[in-house]
């Protein structure tokens, strides 16, 4: 084969990478269009940044609560048993309803998980779509509205019933 010859073949075969190249850039340009979801960046994300908060300062608040009823009962002048017994089942309870912290701070979890799951999924499509896949997964449509969908976790400050129109449901 003559040099001129080479040349001409190595030239098609850099033509031809250079078009592969070209169409895998166009196919995952098209693919992470698809990807796009404006509701996980402006709903979910900061919906997720919010449930965390909420969890550091709910903990932090109940650690303070739980701190101060053991030193009210470290502080106790025992020279009144009856008063004394009277001020630590107080401040037991006071421990009793900080701790209840728990239960909120596991939904407030598991609503950031879901956010975390979410992206998670939108990952796994942009490397589809990187990886030259002729086809995404398809989106999963939203579950019609039931009971549960109504039921989403305690809300955030400034969300839902306040603790105090409640109170006054069962009182």
């Amino acid at each position: 084969m003559s040099s001129n010859d080479e040349n001409t073949a190595r030239i098609k075969k850099l033509t031809q990478e250079c078009v592969d190249i070209v169409r895998t850039i166009l196919v995952a340009r098209r693919e992470m269009g698809r990807l796009h979801d404006p509701e996980l960046r402006e709903v979910h994300l900061p919906r997720a940044s919010e449930e965390i908060g909420a969890i550091l300062a709910m903990t932090e608040a109940a650690t303070n609560d739980i701190m101060l009823a053991a030193e009210d009962m470290m502080a106790l002048d025992m020279s009144d048993p009856d008063y004394a017994a009277e001020q630590v089942n107080g401040a037991c309870m006071r421990i009793f309803e900080a701790c209840s912290f728990q239960d909120i701070t596991g939904q407030r979890i598991a609503n950031v998980l879901k956010t975390l799951q979410l992206v998670e999924s939108k990952i796994g499509q942009l490397e589809n779509a990187w990886a030259g896949a002729s086809a995404v997964e398809p989106e999963v449509a939203a579950p019609a509205a039931t009971d549960s969908a109504l039921l989403n976790g305690p809300a955030l400050e400034g969300e839902g019933i306040e603790q105090d129109f409640v109170d006054q449901l069962f009182a």
